[in-house]
Parts: structure tokens; C-alpha cells; sequence
């Protein structure tokens, strides 16, 4: 079989999905998702880094490869000042990258990648979004980014309660800079 074919699996894979789950209430329903769209992105040349990065993220237990932290470097290393508080830090981080933060780079990427394949937009309505979003927190909480030596060392999700989570950081001097996220 060759490269269209499996990717118009995929593609007819995930339209069928999204047809079938019109709203989104499990964490499995999201894996599936991003599963497949890993497929798909695996298929060819994408311009889709961020929502490779969260894909990545999805898939695996730790991500410490510097091909998939090179984004977050990308993003957030000329932010990050080891010198400076770690509220000082997070507050660089959320101004800087507002953005990253409340995924809408993410439901961007998502949009534009669902445009090019012509899938379903039912996960970009309004509630669906919310739930994506907070399925897709649920699952990386468990997931640490740890990076190559640069300022930064570690990044996890930590769930506060259903509607508070955070992004924190860890530097190479011990800072914790933390990014409430109300959902």
C-alpha cells in the first residue's frame, strides 16, 4: 500500500469519529483523536508544531527528546530569565505566550488541519472545545516534558481541581514559575 492510502484511512477513520461523537465526555474519545491525527501527520511535511507537540504528549509517558522540546525552547527560552523570581517568570511566560496557554494556537492548528482534510468541525464548537480542552489537560497531568540542558528542566500539568489546572515549570535553579489555567 502506498502513502495515500494509508493516509485516506486515516483521514476516513477519523471523519467517521468525529461524525459518531458529536460531543466529546471521555478521555479515550480525545487519545483517539490525537492518535490518528498523529497518523496523519506522520503520513507527510506538516506545518502543524504545536498540535504534533500536544499529539507527542498524548502518546507518551515522558517527552525529553530534544526534536520534540525544541518547540517549548522555541516558544519559551528567550522568556525564561533563571535569574528572576518564578512569579516573575510566569508572568513573562503568560504574557508572551497568552496564546499557547489557552490552546489557541492549539484549536488553530486544529481548525486549519481539519480545513485541509475537510473532517467534521464539531470539536471547535464552543462546549466541545471546553471539554477537549479539559480531557486533554486530564491526560498530560500525567506526562513530564523534561528538556536538554537550557533554563528550564521540567514542565508538568497539575490539576487543582475540575476547573483549575497549571502549567509549572522547573528550572535549572530550583524556580518554580506556575501558570494557573482556569478551564
Amino acid at each position: 500500500m502506498n502513502k495515500i492510502i494509508f493516509i485516506d484511512n486515516f483521514i476516513d477513520k477519523l471523519r467517521d469519529f468525529l461524525n459518531r461523537h458529536l460531543l466529546l465526555t471521555e478521555e479515550c474519545e480525545v487519545i483517539f483523536i490525537m492518535v490518528q491525527i498523529r497518523k496523519i501527520l506522520d503520513c507527510g511535511v506538516n506545518p502543524y508544531r504545536t498540535l504534533r507537540f500536544y499529539c507527542n504528549w498524548v502518546l507518551h509517558k515522558e517527552l525529553s527528546r530534544e526534536t520534540t522540546t525544541k518547540l517549548l525552547i522555541d516558544i519559551f527560552g528567550s522568556v525564561i530569565d533563571s535569574k528572576k523570581s518564578g512569579r516573575d517568570n510566569a508572568r513573562n511566560l503568560i504574557s508572551n505566550n497568552y496564546d499557547f496557554f489557552t490552546f489557541k494556537t492549539l484549536k488553530n492548528e486544529i481548525k486549519d488541519f481539519i480545513n485541509e482534510h475537510t473532517l467534521p468541525t464539531n470539536i471547535l464548537n464552543n462546549r466541545n472545545w471546553k471539554n477537549f480542552r479539559k480531557l486533554l489537560l486530564e491526560i498530560i497531568k500525567d506526562c513530564q516534558v523534561s528538556f536538554v540542558p537550557t533554563e528550564i528542566s521540567s514542565l508538568k500539568v497539575k490539576k487543582y481541581n475540575d476547573k483549575l489546572f497549571a502549567y509549572t515549570f522547573t528550572l535549572i535553579n530550583g524556580r518554580k514559575p506556575v501558570l494557573k489555567l482556569k478551564i
